[in-house]
Order: C-alpha cells, then structure tokens, then sequence
C-alpha cells in the first residue's frame, strides 16, 4: 500500500491522541524552510523539490497541482478548475479566480434529456478547463520558474508511474460500471497484466499524459487553448456529442480578485470569493465568533448542535451572500447580520426546515465530490492555498485518445429546471463551487493555509478546524485529526459525525431529540468498501511560533501527504 512522505519530526513534536483510530491519524512534517500538503506523496515531493532548488510556494503549488493531475487524476487534472488564494511575501493577499464557464454552443434541450437519462458522465457533460489557465496566471505573475521546469516532475510521475493507494480503488470500483457505460476512459485504467481495477501498491503508468505535458512544456500553455491540443479536443467533442468547441477554449480566463476577508477573534481569513465557496465560509465563521470561545472548546452535544446550526444557516445565506444581496436588511457578510442570524439557533432545538427554506436552492446546482487540495508555505513568507476539481469522481469519464486525462463532469451540475436559479444552464455561465481554499494569518504572519475536498461540506470543514486552533487551542495536526461534526444538507436536516472519543452515542441520541434526521455517522473502522472521504481530505501547513518552525498536515481520511523541505539552495522573491 501506498505510503504518506513523512520527514522527520521535531523531539516536541505532540504525539498523536491514542484514542483516535489509525484512519484519523494524519501526517505530520517539521522543517525550517518550508512546507508543503498535497493529497498525494508525489505531488507533495514535487513542490518539496521545487522549493529546495529556490522555487518559490508559487512555484512548488504549481508543480504540485500538475503533479496531481497524473497522481490524484480522478480528483483533479488539466481537464479541470483550479482556484487558488495566495499571500505574498510583501504582505499583499489576493485570489486567482480559475471558473469554468459551459460552452456557448449548449443544446438546453439536448442537455435536458442527457440529465433526465439520469446519467452523470459522458461528453455532455464537459465545460471549459480552466486549470492550465490558472495555473499559468499565477506562475507568470508571481512565480519565478518557467512552465517546463514545474511540469518535469508531474511528467516523471507519469512515465514512471506511482502506487495507486485505497481511495483511489474504492473510487474506481464506485464509479467503475459509469466508466465501463463511458467506455472513453477504460483504456486508461488497464494494468500491465490487462486488470482495469488495480490493488493498493500496483504501480499505475500514464504515457498519454506524459506526452501531453511534453507539448504543453515545448508549446506552452497557448497549445491547450488556442493550439494543436485544443484542435483535438474539438474534433473529438464533434465525434463524441460534446459541446465543447475550441472558441470556448480560447476564451478561457483565470482572472485576480479580491479574497473574501472575515476576522476570527483576531485572526484574519482569507478565502475565494464568488462564484467559489468561501462566502458560506465566512457566514459560518462570522456566526461562530458569536459564541464563547470557552463554549466552543468543550466536548458536548450542545457544541456540536451549535456548529451544525451555524453551517446550516451558513449555507442557506451562502446564496445571497455570495452577491452581498442586502434583500436581509444588513451585509448577509457583516458581523452584524451573523448576529440577527444567531438569533435562530435555540438550545435543545434543530432549527425547522421551513425557517431556512425559503433562503434555499436545493435544486439550483448540486456539487461534484472529488477534489484536492494543495498547501505551500516557503521561508520568504509567499503562502498558498489552492483547490481543484473534475466535479465527479474522474470527472466525466471520458477522454480524448492520446491526451491521457479525463474531462471534468461540471455541466451535469447545472439546473435545468428552474431559470430564477443562479445555477440555471445558459451559454457561458460559471460553475458554482464550494470549493474554498483559505489563508489564515495572525499579525499578518501566517497562522495556517489549508482547504479540504468535500462538496457541499467544505466550508463547514474549513470552519471547524479554524475553531478548532482558535477556540481549542489545538495545533494544526490535532485540529485536522479530530473527529467532525458536520453539514452536509441543504433542505434536509442533514448532519455528519464521526463517531469517536470525544463524540459519543449519547451525544448522536441527543442530537436525535433535538430533532435532527437522516445523519450520516461513521463509525471506525469502516466498511471495506468504504472510505472517510466523506469528511473531507484536509491538507494544510500552519506556523508554529512556539517552536519556531512550519508544520505540515496531510489527512489521514484521503491518505494526504506532508513534507518539509530540507535545505534551500537559493530562493528567489515572487514577482
């Protein structure tokens, strides 16, 4: 089986709390001169070796998504989006906006019938890549290394190949009969003896893709949205009933914005703003701050009421908050619409449905499940948060013959119901994500960067581990190990637990009274056939200024991976 990268700890490194089970267990890793999280090993010693020979975190971010699109490939991908938030050595902090738009060329009605087969893959569903787009932006901008250096590692990855771990089998085997229906992506999962569902350890090699990076590094990026790729992706969503076309690649835009800002009892956090997640993010926070940081700290039910109730209202102003839509009376963002809006939590009781329903969209846009998330920080004080997405699991399931990577699935997340939701499907209209990497910095230093996969459930994940270091006190592992309560519903009452010390049945029971249904609570160890995932994969690097030295965290529920550079042998400033 696959094995985490762990550097060597620290001699006051905390040891892990014994009464978690090994599946929380994250990695840890100690280091001088920065830091780096992925959701996988290779990826992670990919910007680790980027940073050691003078990259800076906007370089080694770089070299790790590209990475993650041969070692995390039904995560994440050049056939995906990518949003990223990143603070600079200087001080200044901004997001780099990768939204995906669908195609100018979308039949509604064609597509109509596409969703009401039911199906979730195929060539129907594919909107613009972003991910090369934003991952150039960012490099050009604020990196220091040139694309075919970030892309050699990831090309390396791809001709050698790396060990598949067991999340990536229980995907496989998930979505496998999808894939099978897809058929455009069953050569790509065939092993060397003919087996199209490895095991943990077999070693997993894409040539196609490895090529393709060799253009796009002799090419350039260009070549994927304006070139000879572009031209193949075309003619293959014309022989495949795709809607793509290669006048919605050359429009492709990753653009600059301003990160959504909150404060957390000082703290400052930033995190992406409209169209990705971090407006539910904010609410959450914004709500939490509200309560007694001693109230948080503590193991009850009452907690675990209070942080579902503050997700819950979260993701019903998530809508309109994202637009700053003052139809509430007050900034849906400000501190003093957290406070009208805590008003509705009441000790003992869930919240009635009807009270939020009307704030919801719980048939406007659903949201894919497979992403991944990349945390750097270098010793120059440049940090990065970025996420990326194929929307399902391997996406659409499909891909172009000879260009090794599958297409994201965005487009079967549209309505096609309802034109008043903002998620309604039109000709180049944005993919609404949750998705919402996020920067936390304590007197302007950094504090920590991470993000997690999720769906719906990533910015009360983002939440809860902030509150976790914040009102708990705990360092960036135990934050990231604790056992979670979470929101995983719209207009269903719908909460996820995990089910260990200190959350007990007592406190899923009182949950029950208090009225809440249809929990998802997981119990350790899980099914063979099943994963934590649903809880989210959070990797993140954080600052300790006790010990004087970065931490990095790779969570143990989708096998993350973290790693120290060791030595720097020259850095030089972003741009």
């Amino acid at each position: 089986m696959a094995m985490c990268i762990v550097s060597a700890l620290s001699a006051d490194s905390p040891s892990h709390d014994d009464r978690l089970p090994p599946e929380l267990h994250a990695t840890e890793a100690r280091s001088d001169f920065g830091m780096v999280a992925t959701g996988s090993p290779e990826a992670t010693e990919a910007a680790v070796e980027v940073l050691e020979n003078g990259g800076n975190a906007i370089d080694a971010a770089v070299a790790a998504a590209l990475t993650l699109g041969v070692a995390d490939s039904d995560a994440s991908g050049i056939g995906g989006a990518t949003y990223m938030v990143i603070h600079l050595a200087n001080g200044r902090t901004l997001a780099v906006d990768g939204t995906s738009h669908t195609p100018m060329a979308i039949d509604i009605e064609k597509f109509r019938e596409f969703k009401e087969s039911g199906r979730t893959y195929g060539y129907e569903a594919v909107a613009a890549p972003t991910t090369l787009a934003t991952l150039e932006y960012a490099r050009t901008r604020y990196g220091t290394m040139d694309m075919a250096a970030l892309l050699q590692p990831a090309i390396e990855v791809a001709e050698r190949g790396y060990a598949l771990s067991k999340i990536q089998i229980i995907w496989t085997q998930k979505y496998y009969d999808n894939i099978l229906a897809a058929s455009a992506y069953m050569p790509y999962l065939a092993m060397e003896d003919g087996r199209t569902i490895g095991e943990p350890g077999d070693r997993y090699c894409q040539p196609e893709l490895a090529n393709t990076y060799r253009q796009i590094a002799a090419e350039g990026v260009q070549s994927f949205y304006h070139g000879s790729i572009a031209d193949e992706i075309e003619a293959d969503m014309i022989r495949s009933g795709g809607f793509l076309r290669k006048s919605d690649l050359v429009m492709v835009r990753a653009q600059e914005a301003s990160p959504l800002h909150t404060t957390y009892r000082g703290f400052d956090v930033y995190t992406a703003p409209p169209p990705g997640g971090g407006a539910g993010l904010v609410a959450a926070l914004n709500i939490l701050e509200t309560y007694p940081s001693d109230f948080l700290a503590e193991d009850s039910a009452e907690r675990h009421h209070t942080l579902i109730e503050a997700f819950r209202i979260s993701a019903a102003d998530a809508p309109k908050a994202a637009k700053r839509n003052r139809s509430f009376g007050s900034d849906p963002l400000s501190k003093v619409h957290a406070r009208d809006r805590t008003a509705l939590i009441v000790p003992g009781k869930a919240i009635a449905k009807e009270t939020l329903a009307p704030l919801l969209n719980s048939e406007c846009q659903e949201e894919g499940e497979s992403t991944t998330q990349v945390s750097v920080a270098d010793s120059l004080g440049n940090v990065v948060s970025l996420t990326q997405t194929l929307g399902r699991s391997f996406g659409a399931k499909v891909a172009t013959p000879g260009l090794g990577f599958p297409y994201n699935s965005f487009l079967e997340l549209f309505n096609v119901n309802n034109p008043q939701c903002p998620g309604y499907l039109q000709p180049n209209s944005p993919y609404q994500t949750t998705m919402s990497p996020t920067i936390v910095l304590k007197d302007g230093r950094l504090f920590a960067t991470l993000g997690s996969p999720g769906s719906n459930k990533i910015p009360p994940l983002i939440a809860e581990l902030i509150s976790n270091m914040v009102d708990r006190g705990m360092g960036v592992r135990d934050a990231v190990d604790a056992p979670r309560v979470l929101w995983g519903g719209i207009t269903s009452i719908r909460a996820w637990i995990e089910l260990v010390d200190p959350i007990s049945e007592e406190d899923v029971q009182a949950l029950e009274q208090m009225g809440f249904e249809n929990m998802t609570v997981m119990r350790y160890p899980p099914p063979p056939d099943s994963t934590m995932a649903g809880f989210g994969g959070v990797n993140a690097v954080g600052w300790d200024a006790q010990a004087m030295t970065f931490v990095g965290v790779g969570d143990g529920r989708r096998w993350g991976s973290a790693q120290g550079a060791r030595v720097v042998v020259e850095t030089v400033p972003s741009r």
